[in-house]
Parts: structure tokens; C-alpha cells; sequence
């Protein structure tokens, strides 16, 4: 198994941050363009961790149908069955060990926990292809999603500027972060350039439209989100009802983070006034949910992470306090809330009678 690491620093100066990528022999990675893989230091001074974790990274739902345009994640998705069963839950229980490849203390065991999680799904999609789960192309373009939207949280729900150096700088993290799954790099672009032209590259002649990603997309337009398998109908109904302004807001950013091309290249509509709308909500994160205390502004993995790299000091006092209640609160959830909710749960009910 290739075991890329980031090693030596191009230069003396260590503010430079940039390292050639080395497999386990102590060579140096090579892309499919001859051209050196270069990765850069993931701590908490980099533009990943400082934006994967953040609450405001949950608008980018869009990198969800973008890995569903391609035909091998499409059609691994309706070969398990499992998400459309329950997306909500699916889709929190595969970012936590997506987000533990970058803050848990060791990254290259959590990237094989990653790895792993792919083991076995394998098959045929619906035009009779075999599909692979831990197929390199498609693995890449995956993570590829997720670096696109790290970027889009910067650019959009940041009040700081993102600059080209910021983006080839992200690529160069990405390329770090990429390494911890244990896969092949052959296909990881060299820089930022190179990432714009495999993008543009995938969505002209890999991506296309499948049973999976069409399900999702039509959710998203239709404004119609599924119901959780175990909420059952009649309450669902209500809930759509309540939920109907999130609902809105949720179907928007899924749409309107789609990259243009994609949104072209299969006809998804997205008005100008969508547009309109969209940035209105990125200005209005920039004004309420960027300013927040860090343990609201980051989840909880990241937040620790974070707190680990200042050696357990937190910023300033309130940050101090917010956490601790924050911390009383989840724990006092698990003993009370989280018990009598899986006593609700349809199952239990029937098992009780």
C-alpha cells in the first residue's frame, strides 16, 4: 500500500510550509503530469482546518450531488441502499471520519479508517459497468468535492479575503491531506491551475447524470426532503410544514454552491434572482455566523482539535465559558434527551408493547 508522507521543506525558511511528498521508500510522488507532488503543513494555522470544521461548512451540500454525478459513487449509493433509507444520518456518520482525517491526533490511521469504510462495496450500476468503491479516480474526485468546499466556505462565508495565493495554497494542504487515505496519487494535480483543468476535465467527460444524483438533485428543486425512516408520516408532515424556511434555504445553497459548469453541462436550473438570494445569505453569514465565539463557530472534533494545538488554552475567557456549557449541555443531552428518544424510536415502541 503506497504510504505517501509530507517530508523536507523545499526551502530553509520553515514559514515557507511546503514539503515534497515521499511514499514509504522515501521517493518522492509523482503525478501523471511529471510533475513533483508538493503538500503543505495541516495545522491550525491552514486554511483546511481552519474552515472544514466549521458549522458554516455544513451550507456546502452541493459537494454531495457533485460526488453523486459520478457514475461509480452514483451507483455505489444505489448498489448499498443505505442513504436514501436515512440521507440525514448517512451523511453525518460519513463526515465524522472525513473530518477525523483532519484534526484527530493521528490522521494516517483515521485516513485508513476511511479507506476501510469502502472495502467490499462493489458491483454493477445500471448500465452494466462494474463499480468499485475504492476505484482511484473516483476516490479522488470524492475528496476533491470536499477540498471544493473547504475553498467555497472561505470565499463565501468568510469576511476574510481569499486571495489565488490562499487557493494554491489550499491546494497544496489538500495535497497533504489527500495523502493520509493510503491511496494512489497519480492523478492529484501539482497546483491550482492543474486542479482548475481536472475539474473542468471531469465534469465535461466523466460526470454524468445517474438515478442517485437525479434523486437528489430533483429534492433539492422540489423543495421536497425526505422523510427520515424513522419519523413516522403523519408527523413528517407536520415537520415539513415548520421546516418549510429551512427547507428553503437548504435547496438553494444546494443548488447555487454546484459549480457553474455542472449546472450547464446537465441543465439544472439556477435563476438570477437565485442567485440574488444566494448572496444575500453569504452576506448575512458573514455578519452574524463568521463573528461567533469558536466552540459555536467550529463542531466539537474540530473545536478540540483546535483547543489541542494552543495546548488546551482557549482564546479568552468567553470562549472558555461557552465551552464548558457546551460541554455540560451534550453530556447532560446523552444521559436524558438521547435515551428517551430511542425509546420513541418505532422499533422500541413495538418492542415494548
Amino acid at each position: 500500500m503506497n504510504r505517501p508522507r509530507y517530508k523536507e521543506p523545499l526551502c530553509e525558511d520553515i514559514s515557507d510550509r511546503q514539503f515534497l511528498i515521499k511514499d514509504q521508500w522515501d521517493n518522492v510522488i509523482i503525478n501523471d503530469e511529471d510533475v513533483e507532488l508538493v503538500g503543505a503543513v495541516l495545522d491550525n494555522e491552514s486554511i483546511v482546518k481552519k474552515n472544514l470544521g466549521k458549522v458554516a461548512y455544513g451550507a456546502e451540500i452541493a459537494a454531495g450531488i457533485e460526488q453523486l454525478l459520478h457514475p461509480e459513487i452514483g451507483a455505489a449509493v444505489e448498489f448499498t441502499g443505505k442513504f436514501w433509507r436515512n440521507p440525514y444520518k448517512r451523511v453525518a456518520v460519513s463526515m465524522n471520519p472525513i473530518m477525523a482525517v483532519v484534526y484527530a491526533d493521528d490522521p494516517y490511521t483515521a485516513g485508513n479508517h476511511v479507506r476501510n469504510l469502502h472495502r467490499g462495496v462493489n458491483g454493477t450500476d445500471t448500465n452494466g459497468r462494474k463499480i468499485n468503491a475504492l476505484d482511484e479516480d473516483a476516490f479522488y474526485w470524492a475528496h476533491e468535492t470536499f477540498r471544493n468546499g473547504v475553498q467555497k466556505t472561505a470565499e463565501q462565508y468568510s469576511r476574510r479575503s481569499f486571495t489565488d495565493e490562499h487557493r494554491e495554497q489550499l491546494q497544496l494542504e489538500s495535497n497533504t491531506w489527500y495523502s493520509y487515505y493510503g491511496m494512489p496519487m497519480h492523478m492529484v494535480p501539482g497546483d491550482y491551475a492543474a486542479n482548475l483543468a481536472y475539474r473542468s476535465k471531469m465534469v465535461d467527460s466523466v460526470l454524468e447524470m445517474n438515478p442517485s444524483a437525479e434523486r437528489a438533485i430533483n429534492v433539492a428543486l422540489n423543495r421536497n426532503p425526505p422523510r427520515p425512516e424513522n419519523v413516522p408520516k403523519s408527523v413528517w408532515r407536520l415537520a415539513k410544514t415548520a421546516i418549510a424556511p429551512v427547507t428553503e434555504i437548504v435547496s438553494l445553497v444546494a443548488i447555487g454552491e454546484l459549480d457553474p459548469q455542472i449546472r450547464n453541462r446537465f441543465g439544472i436550473p439556477f435563476s438570477t434572482d437565485d442567485q440574488k438570494h444566494l448572496n444575500e445569505l453569504h452576506d448575512i453569514a458573514k455578519a452574524f455566523v463568521d463573528p461567533l465565539p469558536d466552540p459555536i463557530r467550529y463542531s466539537p472534533m474540530a473545536y478540540g482539535s483546535l483547543l489541542r494545538g494552543r495546548s488546551g488554552e482557549h482564546k479568552n475567557l468567553s470562549d472558555n465559558l461557552i465551552y464548558k456549557g457546551l460541554s455540560l449541555g451534550s453530556s447532560a443531552a446523552k444521559v436524558t434527551v438521547v435515551p428517551l428518544f430511542k425509546r420513541a424510536q418505532p422499533g422500541q415502541m413495538k418492542n415494548a408493547a
